[in-house]
């Protein structure tokens, strides 16, 4: 890539905030290229699979916006190599990454078209009608939404550690262990009481914050072969006390009830300790996770 073919990547960035499909002559005008050279660069781009061609224009595809992020980031020596997947999310994909301090990381790419959640229905409704907002600038505003709520969490609450964000990629901490779905507490010597309060404990932690995870499950817990963990996807957390539009996300005024996402979360946590014989009243942890009652009277 030269630098040339950087400039007219991030004019097809910025162009998609007004164009569904960025027609040629503009791309022409805001780079002031030759027409010849809009095209040789065009080519090149789509040769490296970066855009995406139409009878309408040009649009970044999501290897080029990858591109762009991850050159955002190498021009601020943070990372210094990229490895091998880590998985594939509801959310988007994650990498390894090797930072310029020689410290292992994990980078995540925000995909909102791959959420099939309240998170992703939510985007649905609000851009149907409004064309002009791609997918790929509501996964730059959900990355950083994320990026922010982390940031407000750690390290206080067991999440990941937020390094830096641009556009829908974060640079997070290096992730241990697997989802809690795949793992057998009894198998690693876990008791599984004790952790269901430890996890009990982390979900307090972030109501005190200001927080509610609002889609809290088996899936977004990563533990380990000692028991520790981690709680991961944050971009669809709720603000205690907030009412109608969700804080810097493009939603339309949408009331939320906040006790019902945290009841959520707890009955989702619940259904899952129920294999271990764990059965707790929901209200009761609800109050203990609002302070109301002690861990002792649930």
């Amino acid at each position: 890539m030269e630098d040339n073919d950087w400039k007219l990547l991030k004019i097809i960035e910025i162009s998609m905030k007004n164009h569904e499909w960025v027609p040629i002559q503009d791309l022409r005008r805001k780079t002031g290229f030759h027409e010849k050279e809009v095209v040789f660069r065009l080519g090149r781009l789509n040769k490296f699979k970066f855009t995406n061609k139409s009878n309408y224009g040009y649009r970044l595809s999501h290897w080029g916006y990858d591109a762009l992020a991850m050159n955002a980031f190498i021009k601020k020596e943070l990372i210094a190599g990229i490895g091998g997947k880590v998985g594939v999310g509801k959310e988007g994909d994650v990498y390894h990454v090797m930072l310029t301090n020689h410290r292992e990381a994990v980078m995540k790419f925000h995909q909102l078209g791959r959420t099939c959640f309240s998170m992703g229905k939510r985007y649905r409704e609000y851009l149907a009608n409004k064309r002009h907002i791609s997918w790929l600038y509501a996964s730059r505003l959900t990355a950083a939404r994320e990026f922010e709520v982390l940031t407000m969490l750690f390290p206080v609450v067991k999440v990941p550690e937020p390094i830096e964000q641009n556009r829908h990629a974060i640079i997070m901490g290096k992730l241990h262990g697997e989802e809690l779905k795949r793992v057998n507490l009894l198998e690693i010597n876990v008791d599984p009481e004790e952790f269901f309060w430890k996890l009990m404990a982390e979900v307090k932690k972030t109501y005190d914050l200001g927080i509610i995870h609002g889609d809290l499950s088996e899936f977004n817990i990563l533990i380990d072969s000692e028991g520790d963990f981690v709680i991961i996807d944050w971009p669809q957390a709720i603000e205690v006390g907030k009412k109608g539009k969700l804080d810097k996300l493009p939603f339309e005024e949408v009331e939320y009830d906040e006790e019902y996402y945290l009841k959520r979360d707890i009955e989702n946590v619940l259904r899952y300790f129920k294999k271990y014989g764990i059965d707790k009243d929901v209200d009761k942890l609800y109050n203990y996770v609002l302070g109301d009652i002690s861990s002792e009277n649930v």
